[in-house]
C-alpha cells in the first residue's frame, strides 16, 4: 500500500487528472473543488471500467481504500462490482417501494390527482373516505389482500353501500397505479365488486337525503306545531337519538352544567348506558323549555295536553304528515340521515360514528373503552353535526 501523506494528498486533489493512490485506487480531479474517489478495475469480460465510491471531500482515504478492498473481493469471486452495485441498488429500491404503505401512497398519489379535480370538496372527500380503512392504512401495499380489504368494506357495505362502493373504487384506483409503478403484481379491491353489491330486501326507516335537513330545520322552525313538539324533533335531529329516548328525555338525566345529557336504561333500545354530548343549540333549546319546566314531573318536552305526561311519538309523526313528509321520512329516519352525512363528509372513524348512534359494541371491554376514549371526539362529532345542520336555519 503506497504511503500517502496529508500534505501531498491535499496537492494532488487541486491538480487535474487521474492519480494513483493505490493499487485500484484512483484520486480524478476535473477541477478544483470536483475531486471523486475512482475504483479502476478490468472486468471478467477484460474490459477496464472506472466505478466512481465518492466525493473526495465526503469520503476519507481510509474509507476510500476500504471500500476498493471489498470490491476487489467481489472481483475475486467472478463478479463485476459495477453490476453488483446496480443490482444492489435495484434490490433496495424494490424493498422501499414494497414498504410504502397504503396511507403514504394514497397520500402521493392524491397530490399528483389534485391538479386535475375542478371540485375542492370531491377532493377533499376522495382522501378522506379512505380513514375507513383503519389499520389497512397502515400495511405495506404488498401486503393488503382482497381478504382484509372486505373484512373492512362488507360490514360498511351493508348500511351504506354507496360509501363501500366509492372506497373500493378508489382502492383500485391506487392499485392500478401501484402495479404500473411495480410495486405490486395484483389489485386485491377488483375482485369485491360483486361481494360489495347493494343489499337486498333489508327493510329500513324512510330517511331524508342529509342535505335536505338544514331546510328541514327551517321549516319545523316555521311550522305550526307546538314549541315542545319542534324542539323536541330538533333535538331528536341533533342527538341522533331514538324517539323514545327523546320524547322520554327528563331534566334529571342533564348533567350539572347540561353539556352532556344522559339517557335513561330504560329508555334505550339496547341495555345500558348512553351519553350523549349536548351542543350550544341543544343548550339553547335547554333554555327555551325552561319556562314549561313546573312541579310533579320532570319531561323536558312535555305533552302540549297535559305536562303530566311526555310528549307522544305520535306528536313528531304529525310534524312530518302536515310538513307533507308522510312516507318520505320518519323521526327514525333522521339517524340514517346524520350517518350517512358522517361517513360521506367527515374524517370520524367509524367506530366514533357507530358509538355517537348508540350502536352497542358486543366486546363488554371494547365497550368500556370506547366509551371511555371516544367521548371527545364525539363532541367535536356532534358540534360539526350541528353546524351542518343549522346553516340555513339562522
Amino acid at each position: 500500500m503506497t504511503s500517502m501523506t496529508a500534505g501531498r494528498l491535499k496537492a494532488l486533489s487541486t491538480t487535474p487528472g487521474r492519480h494513483r493512490i493505490d493499487d485500484g485506487l484512483y484520486l480524478l480531479v476535473r477541477n478544483v473543488g470536483n475531486s471523486t474517489w475512482v475504483f479502476r478495475y478490468v472486468s471478467v469480460a477484460g474490459n477496464r471500467r472506472d466505478m466512481t465510491i465518492g466525493a473526495f471531500d465526503a469520503i476519507s482515504l481510509p474509507d476510500a481504500r476500504a471500500e476498493v478492498i471489498r470490491w476487489q473481493a467481489e472481483r475475486k469471486q467472478g463478479r463485476d462490482p459495477i453490476e453488483v452495485r446496480k443490482a444492489s441498488m435495484r434490490m433496495a429500491a424494490s424493498e422501499a417501494k414494497a414498504a410504502v404503505t397504503l396511507l403514504e401512497y394514497a397520500t402521493e398519489y392524491h397530490a399528483l390527482r389534485l391538479p386535475t379535480w375542478k371540485n375542492d370538496k370531491h377532493a377533499a372527500q376522495w382522501l378522506s373516505s379512505l380513514n375507513h380503512l383503519g389499520k389497512l392504512l397502515a400495511l405495506p401495499l404488498p401486503e393488503i389482500t382482497s381478504a382484509n380489504l372486505l373484512e373492512v368494506l362488507e360490514p360498511l357495505n351493508l348500511d351504506h353501500h354507496e360509501t363501500a362502493t366509492r372506497i373500493r373504487q378508489r382502492v383500485e384506483e391506487l392499485f392500478d397505479r401501484a402495479i404500473i409503478a411495480g410495486i405490486v403484481s395484483a389489485n386485491p379491491a377488483a375482485s369485491l365488486k360483486r361481494a360489495l353489491r347493494a343489499p337486498s330486501g333489508r327493510k329500513h326507516f324512510a330517511s331524508l337525503p342529509y342535505r335536505d335537513i338544514p331546510e328541514f330545520l327551517r321549516q319545523l322552525r316555521d311550522s305550526d306545531a307546538s314549541q315542545s313538539t319542534r324542539l323536541a324533533f330538533e333535538w331528536l335531529v341533533l342527538s341522533v337519538g331514538r324517539t323514545s329516548e327523546v320524547t322520554r328525555a327528563r331534566w334529571g338525566d342533564l348533567s350539572e352544567d347540561r353539556a352532556r345529557w344522559t339517557v335513561a336504561p330504560e329508555d334505550m333500545k339496547n341495555a345500558g348506558m348512553h351519553e350523549v354530548p349536548a351542543t350550544a343549540r341543544m343548550r339553547d333549546i335547554l333554555t327555551a323549555m325552561e319556562p314549561q319546566r313546573g312541579t310533579g314531573w320532570d319531561w323536558i318536552f312535555p305533552s302540549p295536553q297535559g305536562r303530566r305526561e311526555c310528549l307522544s311519538n305520535g306528536a313528531l309523526l304529525g310534524v312530518l304528515r302536515r310538513m307533507g313528509l308522510a312516507g318520505k321520512a320518519t323521526a327514525h329516519g333522521m339517524r340514517a340521515s346524520f350517518s350517512t352525512w358522517a361517513y360521506e363528509n367527515t374524517q370520524f372513524r367509524s367506530e366514533i360514528i357507530e358509538s355517537a348512534m348508540s350502536h352497542q359494541e358486543e366486546d363488554a371491554v371494547k365497550k368500556a373503552y370506547n366509551r371511555a376514549t371516544y367521548w371527545e371526539q364525539r363532541v367535536e362529532l356532534a358540534e360539526a353535526w350541528s353546524a351542518f345542520c343549522l346553516q340555513r336555519t339562522k
